[in-house]
């Protein structure tokens, strides 16, 4: 019996010492392949934290590029601000221009409705003038031939411009003969009359402005070119 409980002891023994070394082995193992993970984890970490901050390089440098392009396109909005004020500024001196425009070409409009009435009043006064000229040409003509008629005066003394009009003139006794004086015989000294070698039929002198005429006998005057 005491050989029985002695092997017991043993077996007991055996097997808890078997069962620590079991325990510490499954302790080390376990040990052993948490820490294989745990730096097999971390070696992916590092690797996903290189990858995250080669990508976080990538963003900001196409971060720069984007900001380096705002600039770009913010000076270019710049330009195309001031041309388009430069623009606007040119569409508002066209507006005037057109405005202007527009008065002045209301302005020749009436203008050119004034001068249509004017014409018509020349146009009317042209046809006045005409008939005017016709009338007095008429009259001018009748002068003519009135100044052109042969003009008698008695025996007596006249002054030119008085009671002859000036001009070139034929003159002739009318009846008889007798003496014919202009400015006291100065300028004209003749006897006219028919019939004697002595007297003159006629007689062509130049009468002018203020000269006196003495005669003692009628005589026709007829002026000639």
């Amino acid at each position: 019996m005491k050989w029985e409980l002695s092997v017991v002891k043993k077996k007991w023994v055996y097997l808890s010492i078997i069962g620590l070394v079991l325990a510490a082995v499954i302790a080390f193992s376990a040990h052993a392949i948490g820490y294989n993970k745990a730096s097999v984890l971390l070696k992916d970490k590092k690797v996903v934290v290189r990858e995250i901050d080669g990508e976080i390089k990538e963003w900001q440098k196409e971060l720069e590029t984007i900001e380096e392009n705002v600039e770009v396109m913010e000076e270019e909005k710049s330009n195309k601000q001031a041309e388009l004020d430069a623009l606007q500024i040119q569409v508002d001196e066209a507006s005037e221009l057109i405005s202007q425009k527009a008065t002045i070409q209301k302005e020749l409009d009436e203008l050119g409705i004034q001068v249509k009435g004017k014409k018509d009043e020349l146009k009317k006064l042209s046809g006045e003038i005409t008939n005017k000229q016709g009338e007095l040409n008429t009259l001018n003509k009748g002068i003519l031939v009135k100044k052109k008629e042969p003009r008698t005066l008695v025996a007596g003394v006249f002054i030119a411009g008085k009671d002859i009009a000036p001009g070139r003139y034929k003159v002739e006794p009318v009846n008889g003969f007798g003496n014919y004086f202009v400015n006291g015989g100065s300028k004209v000294n003749i006897i006219l009359g028919r019939g004697d070698d002595l007297f003159l039929p006629e007689y062509v002198f130049e009468l002018d402005e203020g000269d006196e005429i003495e005669a003692t006998l009628s005589v026709k005057y007829t002026l000639v070119e």
